[in-house]
């Protein structure tokens, strides 16, 4: 079954691996900076996992631990991290060694500092009017003096200097990997992309045009450009990302199991729940996004053919209908979007839910703790920190779904577009055609069929000798157009053979055949640019060769009236100049190219009786030593050609010059006689050249 080309393709997994192997052949050349990117991703995340912890250190070892009980030990013990007062060395309690007989506490109270000895670590010290107590009990409290409280306050307020410039140095680590990391990846990512745009239309170039009739040009523009970014995407956001996701979450685990198993097994308690939301939102999410892609299509196309034909709608007065028409595909459209985003409604705030019952679970399980001076305040603060870069890769997961899902769709088409064989191709032993090339053609008994066994040529076979002209003639679909396309083996033949000069084409290399043959069509195709650059056509030609070849077909009548002469911009498809103009510019980009072999396939068409005429007047030198196919509609155009074949189903039935077929009276004369009575001129009038 042919597919609509209004419909996207059916989406795949958002994991494909056969499709993952394929899109990294072409991250392959840039191994380098994507590893380097890796790299970093995995300092960016030690970078983001080391600030709970250090603000733990900070809030345990130094903020709140000056107001611990610390341990006393001999002067001359001269242990790490130990202070220094009146002959003795305090050691705070989470540095302390052995068993220490002896403990005390620095207080504050009443604006002034006290040290208290003989404490009992977990035991409340109350101080009133200087004097300490403690269940009861009265202790030792001596008021500190400033050099005193220096003394005690100096290494925690050095603790805290010293975490505070590695926090920040944590930081600005973090950044600069990010920022290198984000530009090395993009970068690496633009590149890829590049290889892929320059693949696909390199691909397409060298499809035969039966391709692109059956592959819209709208399709094949969103491969290159919209399907690539969505690859782009991937590159960026996804591929290397996924591994910091990864590092992250393998990271906060570890340090969190590491700092307080019991508090770690707390936080992890919500897994199941999360492996519940996070596959039923997987499962939907893929359906409600392959709905809203197809939706987006039909609109899509709905609106681009209601725009190219919007005269035809007017004309017909069809406006009504088709408001209808774009209100069906555009409530379809919203219908899904809504649904899309009622799922991304739902997972998120699942996912926040989750996270805010962890940090519940910790203030209430971790608090107690602390409270019990089971668990450190500092450590609860980190593990809040940490259940918060846990759950982050998670709701990021949404992002990455989508992205991936939509990466793995365009991958699909990319592939499909590559994947397709170029049916026209050069022979593994070509061979050059004759120089010089004097334009001999022979058709030797030629069948072509564009589908199948459906032949629109059948048996055709003539010879054009060098510098002779031809005509083609015949009812629409009758294969004149076919045959000059055969020529130019933009098609390939099922049976027989063509050749040029004794050589057969199917030998020839298609740049070369191509290059020798000069084409003008009814439906003239200018590209944005200026005049000159549009009959040169990227060629070295020079000015002056650009300006004769104009003037020889009398498009210089009306270039040079033109502003800018032969620099005057020329829009998309030459929108702003008349048939006939496009037409004599077609001409002049013919001879300024000198081929060997002219085809005509309906250029005076479209043609108004005026510029018909100066073109007529031009043929007779452009086609002078030049082998000359014309396919015509008009008649009178080929008079003076050598030879008319005039075709029938597929064949030609009849061949010979003008006067031969008129006085034959057969299918020439019916085209003749007819076509001269549609111009209401009298038939008597009718007769031969």
């Amino acid at each position: 079954m042919e597919e609509d080309f209004r419909e996207e393709d059916s989406l795949g997994r958002a994991y494909n691996a056969r499709l993952i192997r394929r899109l990294l052949r072409f991250a392959k050349p840039y191994w380098a900076p994507i590893l380097a990117a890796a790299a970093l991703v995995a300092i960016v995340t030690a970078s983001d996992l080391a600030p709970p912890y250090l603000s733990a250190l900070a809030i345990d070892n130094d903020i709140s631990a000056m107001f611990q009980p610390m341990a006393v030990y001999p002067a001359s013990a001269n242990l790490p991290g130990g202070i220094d007062y009146h002959g003795k060395e305090y050691l705070p309690q989470h540095f302390v060694q052995g068993h220490p007989t002896q403990w005390v506490q620095v207080i504050l109270s009443g604006g002034r500092t006290y040290l208290v000895t003989g404490v009992t670590p977990g035991k409340a010290i109350k101080i009133t009017d200087g004097v300490a107590t403690s269940h009861g009990a009265t202790l030792p409290a001596t008021a500190l003096s400033g050099a005193g409280v220096s003394a005690f306050r100096f290494p925690f307020v050095h603790g805290l200097l010293l975490l505070g410039l590695i926090y920040a140095l944590a930081v600005l680590v973090a950044f600069g990997a990010n920022y290198a990391q984000t530009y090395i990846l993009g970068l690496a990512g633009q590149r890829i992309n590049f290889d892929i745009r320059k693949a696909i239309f390199t691909h397409v170039e060298h499809m035969h045009l039966g391709y692109f009739d059956r592959n819209p040009i709208g399709r094949l523009v969103t491969r290159v450009t919209n399907d690539t970014e969505a690859l782009n995407e991937m590159y960026t956001s996804v591929m290397v990302n996924v591994f910091k996701d990864v590092f992250m979450l393998v990271g906060a685990v570890v340090v969190m199991f590491t700092m307080n198993h019991f508090l770690a097994l707390v936080s992890y308690a919500v897994i199941p729940l999360l492996v519940v939301v996070t596959a039923a939102y997987t499962r939907f999410a893929r359906d409600a996004y392959r709905t809203v892609r197809v939706r987006l299509a039909r609109l899509n196309a709905f609106l681009s053919e209601n725009f190219s034909g919007m005269r035809i709608v007017q004309v017909n007065r069809q406006e009504q209908m088709q408001q209808h028409r774009f209100d069906r595909d555009n409530t379809g459209y919203l219908k899904a979007g809504i649904r899309e985003l009622t799922i991304f409604a739902v997972f998120r705030p699942s996912m926040s839910f989750l996270y805010n019952v962890t940090v519940a679970a910790l203030l209430w399980w971790g608090g107690g703790s602390v409270l019990q001076h089971i668990v450190e305040f500092g450590v609860l603060y980190a593990f809040i920190g940490y259940a918060q870069q846990f759950f982050q890769p998670i709701q990021d997961m949404a992002d990455k779904y989508q992205v991936m899902q939509s990466a793995m769709a365009a991958s699909e088409r990319i592939f499909q577009v590559l994947d397709t064989p170029a049916e026209v191709t050069d022979s593994p032993v070509p061979q050059a055609l004759p120089a010089p090339l004097r334009g001999e053609i022979r058709f030797e008994h030629v069948w072509f069929a564009y589908d199948g066994e459906n032949y629109v040529l059948k048996d055709v076979d003539f010879s054009v000798k060098p510098g002779q002209s031809v005509a083609f003639v015949g009812a629409t679909g009758a294969g004149k157009s076919s045959i000059v396309s055969l020529l130019g083996r933009f098609y390939d033949v099922q049976r027989g053979r063509i050749t040029v000069d004794g050589q057969d084409v199917s030998t020839v290399p298609q740049q070369q055949l191509r290059r020798a043959i000069g084409v003008v069509q009814q439906d003239v195709f200018l590209f944005a640019g200026n005049i000159r650059d549009n009959i040169r056509l990227g060629d070295e030609i020079s000015d002056q060769d650009v300006e004769a070849a104009a003037r020889h077909v009398h498009a210089s009548h009306f270039i040079e009236r033109l502003p800018g002469k032969y620099d005057e911009p020329v829009q998309e498809r030459g929108s702003t100049f008349s048939a006939g103009q496009r037409q004599l510019v077609a001409f002049a980009r013919v001879l300024a190219h000198d081929p060997a072999i002219l085809v005509l396939d309906e250029a005076t068409a479209s043609i108004d009786t005026e510029t018909e005429a100066l073109i007529q007047q031009a043929l007779a030198r452009v086609s002078h030593g030049r082998t000359t196919l014309i396919v015509a509609h008009r008649l009178s155009t080929i008079r003076g050609c050598d030879q008319i074949f005039v075709m029938h189903h597929g064949r030609i039935v009849e061949r010979g010059t003008h006067d031969e077929l008129l006085l034959r009276r057969g299918l020439y004369w019916d085209l003749y006689r007819l076509q001269y009575r549609e111009a209401d001129q009298p038939l008597g009038e009718v007769g031969t050249n």
